[in-house]
């Protein structure tokens, strides 16, 4: 969805009826090149890639009324992104009434000053506010409640298996649990809700591996400050031990063609999602997500060395999902577009 402000004032630029598509799960987004890892290039034929699905809901009005039962189901408001343990909605300003039990853990975080009144899982309500950056938290079978006017905000929604992944290593088995409420301003809260903003607005770029990599981090977040393990977790190493490193780096070159994600990278050295993706950017510079982005785009550079193969085949066999897709890594981190590489490195080995 490309070209389309989900913090518009309205959404016009929506279609009146309910739509949904597939987005092709691809990993393809700016980053500053700041180590010099020298990726392999052992690929296989890639599986099928998985989707995010998307949705955008454009009801005539936004009212889950007071007066009746909690809607057990999350509203359909604003444009969606979902995967199979975890959703991300950005929501538009506008008058909201809320009255929902939530089949999820949410965690909400807005762009602006929201005002009205509320009851987190109670049933008084009282005046209530959010601030850009601050974040509310509606855990899992518990009740949210409101008559708003709400800014344009984010909204995060996890599975109970995503949160017990999270910090499954520093939770040691304990149950972990979010607590209703909110957490005051945060400058990271309001970086995240940013970081979603262009992920939706630059049509997905970096597919469930960028949007799985930004919830796990506001997630664990949430959860060292907001939940019944809050000052209790054990405390994780901060680098990777070299041969641990040397595992991750083997795995991820391993399986550049296919689909990869943050939990699967994290597994192969026993690690949570959320502390490996930290130590591993303690110890080499980079977060896992640009390491494969690097290693894939470096993989689509030795391919196209080979006139034979068609650009489509090029960017199945580095994982990118699709060509334009690679085309656009290319051009942001190369300034060059993969015809043209190729075009030059054949220009060069002519003359070899």
């Amino acid at each position: 969805m490309g070209g389309f402000s989900p913090c518009s004032t309205s959404l016009r630029s929506l279609r009146d009826a309910t739509q949904t598509r597939s987005v092709s799960q691809t990993e393809a987004a700016p980053v500053r090149l700041r180590l010099m890892i020298t990726c392999s290039l052992a690929y296989s034929l890639p599986p099928p890639m998985n989707l995010l699905k998307e949705f955008l809901f454009n009801p005539p009005e936004r009212k889950i009324p007071l007066n009746q039962p909690p809607l057990e189901a999350l509203p359909q408001w604003g444009h969606w992104l979902e995967t199979s343990e975890l959703m991300v909605a950005i929501i538009p300003p506008g008058h909201l009434e809320v009255n929902i039990r939530s089949p999820l853990n949410l965690v909400v975080t807005s762009f602006g000053e929201t005002r009205g009144i509320a009851a987190f899982n109670a049933d008084r309500l009282q005046p209530y506010q959010a601030l850009p950056g601050g974040f509310d938290i509606v855990p899992q079978g518990s009740t949210y409640s409101s008559v708003e006017d709400a800014s344009c905000f984010v909204v995060f929604g996890y599975s109970q298996s995503f949160l017990e992944r999270i910090v499954k290593v520093e939770a040691e088995g304990q149950t972990i649990e979010l607590q209703p409420g909110q957490i005051p301003k945060t400058h990271w809260g309001l970086s995240a809700a940013i970081a979603m903003q262009e992920f939706f607005y630059n049509g997905q770029t970096g597919g469930a591996f960028y949007l799985e990599s930004v919830a796990t981090a506001v997630l664990a977040q949430i959860i060292y400050r907001r939940s019944n393990l809050s000052g209790r977790l054990k405390r994780s190493p901060e680098f990777l031990d070299p041969n641990l490193l040397k595992l991750v780096l083997e795995y991820i070159r391993a399986n550049l063609s296919q689909e990869l994600n943050l939990n699967q990278i994290a597994a192969t050295v026993g690690f949570s999602p959320y502390h490996f993706a930290r130590a591993f950017k303690v110890t080499t510079g980079l977060s896992p997500y640009q390491y494969v982005l690097r290693c894939r785009l470096e993989l689509a550079q030795k391919l196209l060395q080979n006139q034979k193969r068609s650009l489509a085949q090029v960017a199945a066999e580095a994982g990118f999902g699709n060509q334009s897709h690679m085309t656009s890594v290319f051009q942001r981190m190369l300034h060059t577009t993969p015809k043209r590489y190729q075009q030059e490195m054949s220009s060069i080995l002519d003359h070899v």
